[in-house]
């Protein structure tokens, strides 16, 4: 989806900055300044950062400053033309003599200007900080990141934690962002996304109201490798300075009451009708959101085989 496919309310939530195909062979001389220095996330967010600003126009600089405390919910940067001839690894992680160092130039370039921080997770994706999703055969049947022939309804990620402004640990609290490179996806898989005060407007003020009582009991996701964690009893909604926020993954939550029974259950009736916004990502994009501001899914689609399988890589950001 392209800028003047956006109708005014999705106008609203997603802002769309599309450049010009940038020259990308100024890269080549940023990438120089890492061969001597350790590919840490801040390192290579500080030279990215230079070459965007030596690629974008201001204006595009300021949009992109401008997101993180703005009312948009999502943001899309299109129109650099990166590739690679590495093959879509299978597993999950790729190989240690395999590089994309040019996408995180690109990634972490992009996080530095936005003014987030990525972090890792420990009890998933090894610990690694950046995750590939991509199609895994072990991940069949899930409703993983890593998933690919079920259907991975409306949630938002790492629900089962408080969210950042209430925990001095980073990696134990709800990701505030979720910022996404595509790598490949010839599939042409959206990301779907919903906006949840759109969602929340369209239920009765008393399911509200509820889902705002710490009544809901939340478990671990998929894609927590092994680990269970704490079960927390928590609200699915909270209140904020820019609007509602929600926690939500409807495998992962029961009501621990009727009254909030009756309220989840309401809103995933809702969230079955919920078409939200379809953002089919291209090689080369750059993708973040607002975790708690929205929801997002992936439909179940058919991956191309012999490594062209779609490839994006995330990263969680606060």
């Amino acid at each position: 989806m392209i800028a003047e496919d956006l109708d005014v309310q999705d106008e609203s939530v997603v802002k769309i900055i599309e450049v010009d195909l940038p020259d990308t062979g100024s890269l080549g001389r940023f990438r120089e300044k890492l061969t001597d220095s350790p590919h840490h996330a801040e390192t290579v967010g500080e030279v990215g950062a230079d070459w965007l600003k030596s690629i974008l126009d201001p204006t595009a600089i300021r949009a992109i400053s401008e997101f993180r405390g703005g009312p948009h919910k999502a943001l899309l940067l299109r129109g650099v033309a990166l590739t690679t001839e590495v093959e879509t690894p299978h597993t999950g992680f790729l190989p240690t003599n395999q590089c994309v160092l040019d996408f995180d130039i690109f990634h972490f370039g992009m996080l530095s200007l936005l003014g987030v921080r990525p972090h890792a997770v420990e009890y998933e994706n090894r610990g690694k900080l950046v995750r590939n999703v991509v199609p895994v055969i072990e991940a069949a049947g899930t409703t993983s990141s890593w998933g690919a022939d079920v259907e991975f309804f409306w949630h938002t990620d790492n629900p089962n934690w408080p969210f950042e402004n209430e925990v001095s640990d980073l990696s134990t609290s709800v990701p505030t962002f979720l910022a996404f490179i595509a790598v490949r996806n010839q599939e042409g898989v959206s990301t779907d996304i919903a906006c949840v005060d759109h969602v929340l407007s369209q239920i009765p003020d008393w399911a509200v109201t509820q889902l705002q009582k710490p009544g809901f009991m939340f478990g671990a996701p998929a894609s927590n490798e092994g680990f269970d964690g704490k079960r927390q009893m928590l609200p699915i909604i909270e209140q904020s300075d820019l609007g509602y926020r929600l926690r939500f993954d409807t495998g992962i939550v029961t009501a621990r009451d009727p009254d909030s029974s009756e309220a989840l259950e309401l809103l995933r009736r809702r969230l079955k009708d919920v078409e939200g916004i379809e953002v089919v990502l291209q090689s080369g994009d750059f993708f973040i959101f607002k975790n708690a501001r929205v929801l997002h899914r992936r439909k179940a689609f058919r991956p191309f085989p012999e490594g062209k399988a779609r490839w994006l890589r995330r990263v969680y950001c606060n």
